[in-house]
């Protein structure tokens, strides 16, 4: 834990040496923010590092607002700053605070043995106020020794730089996610990628880096020039492109996840080609242009506006039958695949959803469902809906936390 010394104790050199501490560690802090996906620019640095020379470092909430006004360009990456500081300042991030001053700053508590600390050190300032000037600088300079003595062994440990409040929010289940933590899996939906060009169909192409020669063009072709054929034209095979067709369980049993999935869904809807979605619970509606904003705030606000029947009961096989008879004459094609998001909880007619089920088989590629109660180890799909369902389900899979979202993406492109 390091120790703010004050000023009348340091030489210059031991001055320099202290401050040289400091912003080593502040731009520590600065790449501990960028790991977590924080915009923070040298400049950003350069300004954090500057402002420093205009507060009292020994107060932890002027030091904490100089940063966070220096570093931040977005008050959206507040919550995450705070836990970050939390973590890098107050030592348990192999960092510590530069004085003892916590008033007005969002963090936790310190360690009781850091408060008695500061009445230790009174009493032996007190005490060294009655010797000589030179023994107040010695002892200024076996307590700086002893801060770069810890700062060299922060150095060595490599846990600070690696920790990332990212990495752990992946297999975090979204059920325990809080509030403050919703910043950081925004940005974790936005680097969801899947690439709907991982393979090639049988169809061809005009290519000039193409390895098949087109001969029927080059013929072609040649026919301007006499019959000479003086260019060789190269093709190669269209990409196919995953299709989906998502339908959203939002009733009152799916509360915990269904914003999440949304949430996931309005990202892979921007570079899946001419993906569908639809939500149900007792009724079905399709929601393809309402996830086409550029905003998923401005998307979630028209949701809550034009789906009265979120958080109702559940009819599966009734909202089945009216995707059939309304969109599946257009949407039910053997180059789709089908994407269920539920947990399988019905109140419909088993049958219904039976039948249904068997038309899904026959017109799309492959069923995928995604399921959040497969997180349980002991999990088994006995609930009628789900039951009726798992004969015409090719891929069962959870869909708890993100890691589990990474893992359905990879299904989907080698489908």
């Amino acid at each position: 834990m390091a120790h703010f010394i004050p000023a009348q104790f340091l030489t210059e050199i031991d001055f320099q040496v202290y401050a040289h501490n400091l912003i080593e560690r502040t731009l520590l802090f600065a790449d501990l923010l960028r790991k977590n996906r924080v915009p923070v620019h040298t400049a950003k640095e350069l300004d954090a590092i500057a402002a420093l020379q205009y507060v009292d470092i020994s107060k932890l909430s002027e030091f904490y607002m100089a940063l966070k006004a220096t570093m931040l360009v977005s008050n959206k990456h507040f919550p995450i700053f705070d836990q970050l500081f939390t973590q890098f300042w107050s030592g348990r991030g192999n960092a510590s605070l530069p004085g003892g001053d916590t008033s007005g700053v969002p963090v936790q508590k310190q360690n009781t043995k850091d408060k008695q600390r500061g009445p230790e050190k009174s009493a032996e300032e007190r005490q060294g106020s009655a010797n000589d000037g030179k023994d107040s600088q010695e002892g200024a300079k076996v307590l700086l020794q002893s801060d770069s003595k810890e700062q060299g062994n922060s150095s060595d440990e490599t846990s600070l730089p690696t920790y990332s409040l990212i990495e752990t929010l992946r297999e975090k289940d979204f059920e325990d996610i809080q509030p403050s933590e919703f910043v950081g899996f925004d940005e974790l939906f936005k680097s969801l990628r899947i690439n709907d060009k991982e393979k090639r169909g049988r169809r061809f192409k005009s290519s000039k880096t193409g390895k098949i020669i087109d001969i029927p063009k080059s013929i072609r072709q040649s026919r301007q020039k006499g019959g000479e054929i003086i260019k060789i034209f190269t093709k190669d095979r269209k990409p196919r492109h995953a299709k989906l067709v998502l339908i959203a369980d939002v009733s009152a049993s799916m509360d915990i996840y269904s914003t999440f999935l949304i949430k996931f869904i309005y990202e892979l809807q921007k570079y899946v080609r001419d993906a569908e979605t639809f939500v149900f619970s007792t009724q079905l509606k399709r929601i393809t242009d309402i996830l086409s904003h550029r905003s998923i705030g401005t998307a979630l606000s028209l949701l809550s506006q034009s789906v009265l029947f979120w958080s109702g009961g559940t009819d599966i096989g009734g909202s089945f039958r009216e995707f059939n008879n309304s969109y599946g004459g257009k949407l039910r094609k053997r180059n789709r695949i089908l994407v269920i998001l539920s947990d399988g909880w019905d109140t419909g007619d088993i049958e219904t959803l039976k039948k249904q089920m068997e038309i899904f088989k026959k017109g799309f590629k492959k069923i995928i469902w995604l399921n959040p109660n497969l997180k349980y180890d002991s999990y088994q799909p006995l609930c009628m809906g789900m039951a009726a369902s798992m004969p015409y389900i090719d891929y069962f899979l959870p869909c708890h936390n993100l890691k589990t979202l990474e893992a359905f993406i990879e299904i989907v492109k080698k489908i």
